[in-house]
């Protein structure tokens, strides 16, 4: 008995190991987006689950309180292979996806002043940004007095930059010009005068130099099943780089979730972002991207990465037939079959 016991564990914490492996590349990730206006009214966070495991345990018949080790390699094993209807560098998009359709979002942060319950709360219009943008923060509440913005080095507690919050009809605001060469451990911490009372709110955020500018993109063109847009960029330095956008139709809808990594020189460099035809079809041209993300990835471990910026916030895809496309549906790579393969004989108890 015991014996079993052990067993299932280690069965268990296979599945865990195998789902993370499999689902790291698409985890969403904290990305830089570039030229958003500041967030007057914050919204909450929403978590992004790279499978939605309400609706397959409906689709298996099972709850909770009653899956089994091998209920859940076949909730992964459906899962992935749902996931491999699609390429992984084209892969749907839907309103729900808060993570990728706001990359960047900033968390507000409150905190309360007094015994019955008030707050006040404070946030940034992003959390990262990238030189020369300016750092935008808001504060909201009630007896606010007067507060103060600054930016600390957190390596030495000193204070790099500083500015002072004005009041409009509803909110407090405060902006710090952009500077080249900040550290890498910042904080922006809030000092602020509430109903007579002293208070801080401390709030991160990185802030970078760019090592690459997204300059434009040239005329998307065909190839095969593919839509493809070729990225125009200029780069600082060489590297493995990793480029991101979001495709929208012609209603402002989300269609999919581009991807593309390549080794770039230093110069003027190209990457091709590919719409696969099916997240095409039955959606309404002309199509566009937004939401922008460029990634140097870490050379070596224990290196961060590094990250660039656009000069564009929107692109307009014009002229292009998705009839020109052909129907082949996505074949799976032999990489991907055989991670399909190793989740479903998991689920049959192999």
């Amino acid at each position: 008995m015991k014996k079993n016991k052990i067993l299932k564990q280690m069965v268990m914490m296979s599945i865990v190991v195998v789902t993370v492996w499999l689902f790291w590349p698409s985890l969403p990730q904290q990305q830089i987006t570039v030229n958003e206006s500041i967030i007057k009214t914050p919204l909450l966070e929403e978590k992004k689950m790279p499978v939605n495991t309400a609706q397959v345990n409906n689709l298996l018949g099972v709850t909770p309180e009653k899956i089994t080790s091998n209920d859940s390699a076949t909730l992964v094993a459906k899962a992935y292979a749902a996931e491999l209807s699609f390429p992984s560098y084209s892969q749907p998009l839907t309103n729900k996806d808060f993570d990728r359709l706001k990359p960047n979002h900033f968390n507000p942060q409150s905190i309360p002043v007094d015994d019955d319950g008030t707050q006040v709360t404070a946030a940034l219009s992003k959390y990262r940004y990238t030189y020369p943008e300016q750092v935008l923060a808001t504060l909201t509440g009630e007896n606010i007095n007067n507060a103060e913005l600054q930016l600390i080095d957190l390596n030495t507690g000193g204070v790099l930059l500083s500015s002072k919050f004005e009041q409009d009809e509803s909110n407090w605001y405060a902006q710090l010009a952009g500077k080249q060469n900040l550290p890498r451990q910042l904080q922006a911490t809030i000092k602020a005068r509430v109903n007579g009372k002293d208070i801080t709110i401390a709030l991160a955020l990185k802030y970078i130099d760019p090592v690459a500018i997204l300059e434009g993109f040239n005329s998307a063109f065909n190839q095969e099943a593919d839509m493809v847009l070729q990225a125009n960029l200029t780069t600082r330095k060489e590297g493995l780089y990793r480029v991101r956008a979001n495709l929208f139709d012609a209603n402002n809808q989300p269609i999919a979730h581009l991807v593309s990594k390549e080794k770039l020189k230093k110069g003027s460099s190209h990457i091709n972002l590919k719409a696969h035809q099916s997240v095409l079809h039955g959606k309404q041209a002309p199509f566009y991207l937004s939401t922008f993300s460029i990634e140097l990835m870490s050379p070596a471990p224990g290196k961060p990465k590094k990250y660039g910026n656009s000069a564009i916030k929107k692109y307009e895809i014009k002229g292009f037939e998705v009839s020109s496309l052909s129907d082949i549906p996505y074949q799976p790579s032999q990489q991907e079959q055989q991670r399909l393969r190793l989740l479903q004989n998991m689920a049959e108890g192999g």
